[in-house]
């Protein structure tokens, strides 16, 4: 099992920065958060030089449109291959929205018949991940495959895999621990993105949310999960600080450990 920190819970930082406290903290390595940065002249060449700190071991896909990337089958494709630079092995991306009009999107991920094959992956695993449902009073479902059920069965007909956000199937009021075992049993489930959630606020911080956190890590340890867990937070969740900054991260990062007993 590997506990990595999301650049993007510290998406202000110089990208230096936050591999060094993810470091400091305990974490294994980092899951980059694609962005508008990487549109600038050397930024892949600084994220590559931040391997000397940490591994980058999974690549969130952008969810900020990139215009100068192309179609989203070429924007999944870069982000491969940036994977592939930086030797990270999981690519993690969101399914369309109808709320955003991705039309085109929606057509292109409803042709594909098996992602690894069609998209080159190889070596690196594509992971879809499951969305939340949005707002306070109508609580609008933005995504398809909105439901967890409907995300597995074609993520598994597809050649998928997965990635399972706590915080966005605790916007349903479901069990996260249910919702973690019915993707667990694919035998498909390479991310887990962790942050609590409660009063309608998702990627709060461990134990700030209404979520079964650690019941989760236990099940979690107590299976023998060997894939990823990505501590991925709300960047206003951190304290100004550094030195604050640093201190948070150390007691998620240990509180992970202590409950999926890794030593």
């Amino acid at each position: 099992m590997k506990i990595l920190f999301s650049t993007g819970c510290l998406f202000h930082l110089p990208i230096e920065n936050i591999f060094f406290y993810a470091k400091e903290a305990g974490f294994d390595g980092c899951d980059l958060l694609i962005d508008m940065k990487f549109n600038s002249d050397g930024y892949l060449e600084r994220v590559q030089n931040c391997l000397d700190i940490l591994p980058v071991y999974s690549i969130h896909a952008p969810f900020v449109k990139m215009k100068t990337w192309g179609t989203p089958a070429d924007i999944l494709t870069r982000t491969i291959d940036i994977a592939r630079t930086v030797g990270a092995k999981v690519v993690n991306f969101h399914p369309p929205s109808w709320f955003a009009m991705e039309v085109q999107f929606l057509k292109w991920f409803r042709e594909i018949k098996d992602f690894q094959k069609e998209l080159g992956c190889d070596d690196v695993f594509l992971a879809v991940e499951n969305m939340p449902r949005t707002g306070t009073r109508l609580m609008l479902t933005c995504f398809i495959l909105n439901d967890l059920k409907d995300l597995v069965d074609f993520g598994v007909e597809r050649n998928l895999y997965f990635t399972f956000d706590t915080t966005h199937f605790g916007t349903f009021g479901d069990d996260i621990v249910a919702g973690f075992l019915r993707v667990f049993k694919t035998g498909r489930l390479k991310n887990i993105h962790l942050s609590d959630h409660g009063l309608h606020k998702s990627h709060l911080f461990l134990g700030k949310g209404d979520l079964p956190i650690v019941k989760l890590l236990n099940t979690i340890g107590r299976l023998g999960y060997d894939g990823m867990i990505t501590l991925e937070l709300d960047a206003r969740e951190f304290p100004k600080t550094e030195e604050w900054i640093a201190r948070v991260m150390k007691y998620q990062c240990d509180l992970i450990k202590l409950h999926t007993q890794r030593q």
